[in-house]
């Protein structure tokens, strides 16, 4: 329950920034997040993915240009999730645009959410970003770098979400492992870097140790 409360308390917190104590907004907006987080299928992309990066926002914020852009897509960046599909971050991003523009947020400072969201496809700068983008994309990767249990527990939930796939899953799997690995860092800012790197590269080449081994199917 207190992940929920939270989650919702900081959400709520946000958006009445933007609005004129229109509760009826205000609920719906935050019925949505809840109800697409709360989805069956979700395993690991839940309110707990959304409750432990909001743990590194906090530690972030005050580094950031536009906090609240990247706390939108905090909240937005996962709002469509369907393990079949190519197009999520776009979905979300439609998503995202929509109830922003409600709020009567500027089109530019909406260009810079959904940039963020956009980025998560890929993981990848473009030429153009935002500042901020690194520091969210950091956000979102930081399970990578978490202690053993942790990691463990994540890599079966996200076995759990491609539940549709048998021996796919794992040839997949690897290359998205291998993809990250290649990577000449994982994570784009130095704070992000210096505490979770090592430990990233470490949880993951031991992941793709266990798949080739077949113990994680």
């Amino acid at each position: 329950m207190k992940i929920h409360d939270e989650c919702r308390q900081k959400f709520e917190s946000l958006i009445s920034k933007f609005t004129n104590t229109n509760q009826v907004l205000d609920d719906s907006l935050w019925k949505e997040i809840e109800t697409r987080y709360s989805e069956p299928h979700r395993f690991y992309h839940n309110l707990n993915h959304i409750y432990q990066m909001l743990g590194e926002f906090d530690n972030t914020k005050m580094k950031l240009k536009d906090p609240e852009m990247v706390l939108f897509a905090l909240y937005y960046h996962d709002l469509v999730y369907d393990p079949k599909s190519k197009t999520n971050e776009e979905d979300s991003a439609k998503i995202a645009e929509e109830r922003l523009s409600e709020l009567g947020i500027a089109k530019d400072r909406v260009g810079i959410c959904l940039l963020h969201i956009l980025t998560t496809k890929s993981h990848r700068l473009g030429e153009a970003h935002h500042p901020d983008t690194k520091y969210f994309l950091d956000m979102d990767l930081s399970i990578l770098g978490s202690d053993e249990e942790e990691y463990l527990e994540y890599t079966k939930n996200i076995r759990k979400e491609y539940s549709v796939y048998s021996d796919d899953y794992r040839k997949g799997r690897i290359q998205v492992l291998h993809h990250f690995i290649e990577t000449v860092r994982l994570f784009q800012t130095d704070d992000f870097f210096d505490q979770y790197e090592m430990r990233s590269r470490h949880n993951l080449k031991t992941e793709v140790h266990n798949l080739l081994k077949s113990e994680l199917i």
